[in-house]
């Protein structure tokens, strides 16, 4: 029994002599996981980053070479018909109107030539194509043949109120014309002959609304009086119409007096 009691107490001893020496020379080993079980730190969390504010970047501004003062560049002004007018006049030398227009209508070309007089010199100015054409070549005849005349004409008069934006009136027929037409015993020759505007015709001479408001001011301006018309098949200055037999022969006379009439509308006389 004594034993007993002595080797337990020596086993306490020894123990205790163990943890003692653990306690001391062991610390590295046992404390972080008293710590981590045992010690409880008030611990302050972490202050949230302050957010930062996106940056929008701006679009940067384009701004055209050719007009550096602007933002958007201002849209061209469309020109009137007058002004278009004047700058026609103003490439063919024309400080004011002339005081002579000459209007050569060629029917094969389908054109329309406006030629003013300029130190008594015929100078051209502009060119309006037909918008549209009817007949063939040769002249009128009759009411309905949808011939455009040919000849040398006078203005008769100016429509404002043309079912056709504006016109100019062709005075057909003319004293030739009638002459003809009661050597031959024709009647009826028809009339109304106009330079409209639009795209249509019936005999008449188109060149649409915008280039019949700047002809219609010209030949205003100008005066009826003082405006020509030549009507032709063919432009007689650079070909020839052959003319076979005809039981019109006095086309061909007309032929002749309309090429004559021509000579003097050469495009090398612009001054």
């Amino acid at each position: 029994m004594k034993n007993l009691i002595l080797h337990f107490i020596l086993f306490i001893t020894l123990l205790s002599l163990i943890l003692t020496a653990f306690y001391f020379f062991g610390k590295k080993i046992w404390y972080p996981y008293y710590e981590k079980c045992y010690i409880y730190k008030d611990v302050q969390p972490l202050p949230l980053p302050t957010p930062v504010k996106e940056c929008k970047e701006k679009a940067p501004v384009i701004i055209e070479k050719n007009c550096p003062e602007c933002i958007e560049c201002p849209i061209p002004t469309k020109l009137t018909s007058e002004q278009k007018l004047k700058h026609h006049l103003a490439d063919a030398n024309f400080i004011v109107y002339p005081k002579k227009l000459t209007l050569i209508g060629l029917k094969h070309e389908q054109l329309l030539e406006v030629w003013g007089e300029h130190h008594g010199k015929q100078v051209y100015i502009t060119t309006y194509p037909f918008t549209a054409f009817s007949g063939r070549l040769g002249p009128k005849f009759r009411e309905g043949d949808r011939q455009i005349p040919e000849g040398i004409y006078k203005v008769g008069y100016l429509n404002p109120n043309s079912k056709f934006h504006l016109s100019i009136n062709i005075n057909y027929p003319n004293a030739f014309d009638k002459k003809m037409a009661k050597k031959e015993k024709r009647s009826n020759l028809g009339s109304a002959i106009m330079i409209h505007g639009n795209d249509v015709t019936v005999g008449c001479i188109p060149i649409g609304d915008d280039n019949i408001e700047e002809l219609y001011h010209l030949v205003e301006k100008v005066g009826i009086q003082n405006t020509k018309i030549i009507l032709a098949p063919i432009d007689f200055r650079y070909r020839e119409v052959k003319i076979g037999k005809s039981k019109h022969p006095w086309v061909k006379e007309l032929y002749k007096e309309i090429t004559k009439e021509m000579k003097a509308y050469q495009k090398d006389n612009k001054s």
